[in-house]
C-alpha cells in the first residue's frame, strides 16, 4: 500500500454478510462442452450457450464456452435437435481464478434465486438487471405508498460475493419496485401525454415468467383486422388461443411492440388490454405533478425511497438473518450476524484553484476570485421571455462581476427576440448564420416554460451556424445560485476554463486522460463520444463519436478518438504525453483498446484502462456510536476507498447525501472501478478517479459523483442522442463544452 500519496487508514462497513467458506464439496464442479449442429451467429456463441442452460433438467451455468453443474447432467437432456453436450471432466475450481470466481458466483446466485423462491412463495424473485436479485412483496401487504394508478412495493435487492479466500457472502440493499395494477389501456386513457417506454404480458407465458417489450405506439386497425402474417391468423384470434377473454380483444386497441434485448427486432401487433406499463420513477414524477393535490405524497415518496445508510444497515441485517435461516439452514440469532468490516483509506482531498492559483473550496467562488482561463468574449441574448433586449438582471450581473474578477472585458449586447425568429424554415437558418457571422458563438436563450422539442430545435438550429446555447427559465425569479449556474454554463459553453486541480503532479500519473462513453437512439449506439482532460482537470475538448449496431466500442473508433486527441495534447505541450489513462463507462468489452495499446506501445507511451461502473458496488458505511447494546451507522467519508488488490479493483465514495437539520436523506452510492489494463498502481488510479470526481466548473456547488472527464462523456452521448444528426456538429469549437 503506498502511504505516500497521504492515504488515511480506516474501518469501512459493507452490506454484506458471511454465509459460509466453501469446501471442496461446494467447488467440485461437472464441465460439459457443447457442440452446435450450425453455429451461433459471430458474438451471439455465449448468448447461446447461456440459453442452453436453462433448457437442462439440473441447475448449470456458463463457464467461458463450457457449462458448469454441480449434479451430473441426465443423458436425454445432453441431446438436443440444435446442440449436444459431452462431459469432459469433473474437477475442482479455484476461487483466485477471476474466471472461475465468476462461474461459481453465477452457479450460488442460480440456487439462491430457487430457493428465495421455494422458502417465500408469498414473496417475488426478478432478476436485477445488475447481477443480483430483485425479492419484492408483489401484493397489498407489500405496499408502503400508492395512488392513483401507481405502487410502491418494499423489497430488497440481494446477491452473491464471493472472494478469492473462498469465503461467501450474501450482499443486501433496500429497493422498492414501481408497480401499476393498471393496463396499458387504462394508463393510455388517463395519462396520455405520460410517455410509456416499456410494458409487460399481464398474463404469464410458457415458461412462467411476464415477457416485457418495448413500446412502440398505436395502430388504427382493430385486433378482427391485425394480420400476423407468419401465422396466417388475425392478432384476435392469436390471443383467443392465449386465454384472452372477449371483453379484453373487443375492448382493446392494436398497440405496436418490439422485442427487448434484440436491436434487430421489428414491431409486432399486441392488445392494450393485455399489456400492463413498466413504471419507472420519471412517469411517477409525472404523475404527481399532474396531481397538485398530492404534492405532500410526492415528498413522503422521496422519504421512503432515499433511506440512510444506518436503516438501509439494519434492515439488510434483519433480511440476512431470515435468508441464512431458511436457505442456507444456518441457525444464527440476529444478534450473532455481524455486518462485513474491511479495511478502507481516505484518500486526500482535492484542491480546486481559480485565477492565479487562489484556493476555492467551491466553483461558486469564480465570482469573486475570477477564472483560470478564457475563453469566447462576445456574448448574445435571445430573449423569447418577454423580447426585452436584456438579460435577466441577476444573470447580467453575475455574469459580469465573474468577467471583472477574471480581469477580463466582455461584450454581451447583442440581442434578438422572437420578433427576429420567423416560422420560415430558411429565414430561421439564415437568423442563425447572420449572428455567427457577427461574431457571436455563444448565446443566451431566456424563454418561458417550453417542450423539449422545442428547446431542442432552438438548439439544433444553432449548432449548425456553429453556436451553443444556454437556457434559462426566468420563472421563478433567478436567484443568486440560479444565476451562478446558468452563467458558468454559459462561460463553459464559450470554452472558460472556471478552476482547475491543484497539487497533482505525482510521478507516474497520467498525462492526458480520456472518458469514453455511449449511447443509443432507435438501435443506433453512438459509440466513443469521448472528453480529453490533462492531469489538473483542464479540458483539452470533446471529439465526435461514431455510430455502430452495439455498446461495444469498435478499435478503430477508438483509436481515431485517442490519435486526434493526441495530437491535441502535442499542440498544447509540445510533445506526446508520457502517459494516457483511459476511462470507459461502465464495463469494458474484450477488443475495444486492442488497437490503442498496440499503437501506443509503438510510440512507447504508457496506458492505463479503467472501467467505471456506477451500479454494482456494495453500500459503505461506519460506526458512529454503541448505545445500550445498539450500534448506529453513517456514510463512510467522501474518498473512502476499499481496494480489492487480487481482482485489481476498488470502490470508492466521490459524494455525499444530503443533510438537512433533523436527518440524513438518502445513502452515497460508491463508484466500482476495475482496471482492466496498465502498470499504474490502483492507489495512484483511485486518487486520480477521486479527484477528478470533485472538479466540476459548470457547477457552482456540486461535484460530480462520475471523473468530470466521464461525467462530461456521458452528457455529450447523452446530447449527441438527442441531436440525432452529427454532422451538425462539425461547426462547432471543440473547446466548447455544449453538453453542459
Amino acid at each position: 500500500m503506498n502511504l505516500n500519496l497521504g492515504l488515511t487508514k480506516t474501518k469501512v462497513l459493507l452490506n454484506r454478510f458471511k454465509v459460509k467458506k466453501l469446501d471442496r464439496y461446494d467447488l467440485k464442479f461437472h464441465e460439459y462442452k457443447c457442440n452446435f449442429k450450425n453455429n451461433p451467429k459471430l458474438g451471439d456463441e455465449q448468448k447461446a450457450i447461456s440459453r442452453i442452460c436453462y433448457k437442462l433438467d439440473k441447475i448449470a451455468v456458463r463457464l467461458g464456452s463450457k457449462i458448469i453443474t454441480r449434479e451430473e447432467i441426465s443423458q436425454e437432456k445432453m441431446k438436443h435437435e440444435d446442440w449436444d453436450l459431452s462431459k469432459l471432466t469433473t474437477r475442482n475450481l479455484d476461487c483466485k481464478n477471476p474466471e472461475e470466481q465468476k462461474g461459481i458466483e453465477a452457479f450460488e446466485r442460480k440456487i439462491l434465486e430457487k430457493e428465495l423462491t421455494n422458502a417465500f412463495p408469498s414473496m417475488k424473485v426478478e432478476r436485477s438487471p445488475g447481477h443480483g436479485l430483485i425479492w419484492w412483496i408483489p401484493g397489498k401487504e407489500g405496499i408502503e405508498k400508492s395512488g392513483d394508478g401507481w405502487e410502491i412495493h418494499r423489497g430488497r435487492e440481494v446477491d452473491i460475493v464471493l472472494e478469492s479466500d473462498g469465503n461467501l457472502y450474501l450482499e443486501i440493499d433496500v429497493h422498492y419496485r414501481f408497480f401499476t395494477p393498471w393496463t396499458l389501456h387504462q394508463w393510455l386513457a388517463e395519462y396520455p401525454d405520460i410517455p410509456v417506454r416499456y410494458v409487460r404480458n399481464t398474463y404469464k407465458s410458457e415458461k412462467n415468467d411476464h415477457i416485457s417489450w418495448i413500446y412502440e405506439g398505436i395502430s388504427e386497425k382493430r385486433p378482427e383486422e391485425f394480420m400476423i402474417p407468419e401465422l396466417n391468423e388475425t392478432l384476435a384470434d392469436y390471443h383467443r388461443k392465449l386465454g384472452a377473454t372477449e371483453g379484453e380483444i373487443n375492448d382493446s386497441k392494436v398497440v405496436l411492440v418490439r422485442r427487448m434485448n434484440d436491436r434487430k427486432s421489428k414491431p409486432i401487433g399486441h392488445l392494450s388490454k393485455r399489456l400492463s406499463p413498466s413504471l419507472t420513477m420519471e412517469m411517477l414524477a409525472q404523475v404527481l405533478e399532474k396531481q397538485a393535490s398530492e404534492k405532500k405524497t410526492n415528498k413522503d415518496v422521496l422519504q421512503i425511497i432515499r433511506k440512510d445508510i444506518d436503516s438501509r444497515l439494519v434492515s439488510s441485517k434483519d433480511t440476512a438473518a431470515k435468508i441464512l435461516r431458511k436457505v442456507y439452514k444456518i441457525a444464527a440469532e440476529n444478534q450473532k450476524i455481524q455486518i462485513c468490516e474491511v479495511d478502507g483509506y481516505i484518500l486526500p482531498k482535492a484542491n480546486l484553484l481559480a485565477k492565479d492559483g487562489n484556493k476555492v473550496t467551491k466553483v461558486a467562488q469564480v465570482r469573486q476570485k475570477g477564472c483560470v482561463a478564457k475563453g469566447e468574449i462576445k456574448f448574445g441574448c435571445l430573449n423569447l421571455f418577454n423580447n426585452a433586449h436584456k438579460y435577466p438582471d441577476e444573470v447580467k450581473k453575475c455574469l459580469q462581476e465573474v468577467a471583472k474578477s477574471s480581469n477580463v472585458n466582455i461584450e454581451i449586447e447583442s440581442y434578438r427576440t422572437a420578433n427576429d425568429l420567423s416560422d420560415i424554415e430558411l429565414e430561421r437558418k439564415d437568423f442563425w448564420e447572420t449572428w455567427s457571422e457577427e461574431g457571436v458563438k455563444t448565446v443566451l436563450v431566456v424563454l418561458p416554460w417550453s417542450s423539449s422539442e422545442k428547446k431542442q430545435k432552438i438548439r439544433n438550429e444553432a449548432l449548425q451556424a456553429g453556436i451553443a446555447t444556454q437556457f434559462i427559465v426566468p420563472t421563478p425569479k433567478a436567484d443568486k445560485n440560479k444565476a451562478l449556474n446558468v452563467v458558468l454554463g454559459l462561460l463553459c459553453k464559450a470554452g472558460w476554463q472556471p478552476v482547475k486541480l491543484g497539487g497533482v503532479n505525482l510521478p507516474d500519473m497520467a498525462e492526458l486522460i480520456i472518458g469514453f462513453d455511449v449511447g443509443s437512439n432507435q438501435g443506433l449506439f453512438y459509440g466513443a463520444s469521448a472528453f480529453a482532460v490533462l492531469t489538473d482537470g483542464q479540458s483539452l475538448g470533446w471529439e465526435l463519436p461514431s455510430i455502430q449496431m452495439g455498446e461495444t466500442f469498435p478499435d478503430e473508433a477508438v483509436w481515431q478518438v485517442v490519435s486526434n486527441l493526441l495530437f491535441k495534447f502535442r499542440e498544447s505541450r509540445g510533445a506526446y504525453p508520457k502517459k494516457l489513462l483511459l476511462m470507459r463507462d461502465g464495463l469494458v468489452q474484450r477488443g475495444e483498446f486492442e488497437k490503442t495499446i498496440s499503437e501506443l506501445g509503438k510510440m512507447k507511451i504508457a496506458v492505463d484502462i479503467i472501467g467505471v461502473r456506477k451500479s454494482g458496488a456494495s453500500r459503505m458505511g461506519k460506526k458512529v456510536s454503541t448505545q445500550a447494546g445498539k450500534e448506529t451507522y453513517c456514510d463512510a467519508d467522501i474518498g473512502t476507498v476499499v481496494f480489492r488488490q487480487e481482482e485489481k479493483s476498488f470502490t470508492l465514495i466521490t459524494s455525499q447525501p444530503i443533510k438537512s437539520e433533523n436527518r440524513t436523506i438518502g445513502s452515497a452510492r460508491p463508484l466500482k472501478v476495475v482496471h482492466e489494463y496498465g502498470d499504474t498502481s490502483l492507489e495512484l488510479l483511485a486518487l486520480q478517479t477521486y479527484h477528478l470526481s470533485q472538479l466540476h466548473p459548470a457547477s457552482g456547488f456540486q461535484s460530480c459523483r462520475l471523473p468530470w472527464v466521464l461525467h462530461l462523456a456521458d452528457r455529450s452521448s447523452k446530447e449527441f442522442q438527442r441531436i440525432g444528426q452529427i454532422s451538425i456538429l462539425h461547426n462547432i469549437d471543440r473547446k466548447k463544452l455544449i453538453a453542459v
